[in-house]
């Protein structure tokens, strides 16, 4: 697969930030690669929400910092992010060097193919990629600090991806469709009748779906309505975000803004609106057009 040369550089003081699609074998599992070189100002919060991905540093470091005060943790220069109950903040690492990273954003339900442990047994953790995959995941590493670009670094993860799909890709088609239901369906989906329409009984479906994702069902549709909406009051700044809310399944703003409340500690003008840096982008379909296609973008 051949991806066009890509050279990061810094926009008015942050980083640059650029993506590209995965092989074709893996367009099903990888929504993107993604990655940011130069820049040091402040990283932004990681929200709860239903994503899931790898991240593996070639330069510099990111510590993880209880939102509630108390020391920072170091993270592992290769480690795996899934669903995540409550928000996280992120800080370069001070004294490690330039910032520079390489990520890899999974589509809903899609990492369960790719890790040999149930994902209730990942959520609201940061997994070393040693840890998860052994002495595989530790050269993972070493060959992304090792390669020269990002064109190199992304063929790096597609081999590694390959791999670790014809290790652990898992049966149960019905359970990829009943995540992507709940992820991409309106807020009001009822769970006993999403289990009839994938062909199975609601007890095997609340059964098996949290080592699929990590929540069970009405718990990761609650997540991904709130990870909707925080995505589109980031982006797109409507000019009102009780329309919005609305859309997305909540009765009301105040309904809303209990939710963010419960789920982050904080109000929503304290983490969204115009200006916020954040790590969504929009969504790239798995039918994309032919040809892989890199992308620069600045973080917001």
């Amino acid at each position: 697969m051949s991806r066009s040369s890509y050279q990061a550089t810094e926009l008015t003081g942050r980083p640059a930030v650029a993506y590209t699609r995965p092989a074709p074998a893996l367009a099903a599992l990888v929504e993107r690669y993604w990655w940011s070189e130069g820049g040091a100002g402040a990283l932004p919060r990681l929200l709860p929400g239903t994503g899931a991905e790898l991240w593996v540093h070639w330069s510099g470091g990111v510590d993880l910092r209880p939102v509630d005060g108390g020391p920072p943790t170091p993270l592992p220069a290769g480690h795996l992010v899934c669903l995540r109950r409550t928000p996280w903040s992120l800080e370069h690492r001070a004294g490690a060097g330039r910032p520079g990273f390489v990520a890899v954003r999974f589509r809903a339900g899609a990492l369960r193919h790719l890790v040999p442990a149930g994902l209730d047994e990942l959520a609201d953790r940061v997994v070393d990629t040693e840890e998860l995959w052994g002495a595989p995941g530790r050269r993972l590493v070493e060959r992304v600090r090792s390669a020269r670009g990002p064109v190199a670094r992304v063929a790096v993860l597609d081999r590694f991806l390959t791999g670790l799909l014809e290790a652990h890709r898992r049966p149960e088609p019905w359970l990829d469709a009943a995540v992507g239901r709940i992820y991409r369906g309106p807020a009001g989906l009822r769970i006993d009748r999403l289990a009839e329409t994938v062909g199975v009984g609601p007890r095997r479906l609340q059964r098996m779906f949290p080592a699929a994702v990590g929540a069970g069902p009405k718990e990761f549709q609650r997540l991904a309505r709130f990870q909707r909406l925080a995505r589109l009051l980031l982006r797109e700044e409507p000019p009102h975000s009780l329309p919005a809310a609305l859309d997305a399944g909540y009765y009301d703003q105040s309904h809303f803004t209990r939710e963010f409340r419960r789920l982050t500690g904080e109000r929503p003008a304290e983490l969204l609106g115009p200006g916020r840096s954040h790590f969504y982008y929009p969504s790239l379909p798995p039918d994309g057009r032919p040809g892989a296609r890199t992308t620069r973008e600045e973080t917001s």
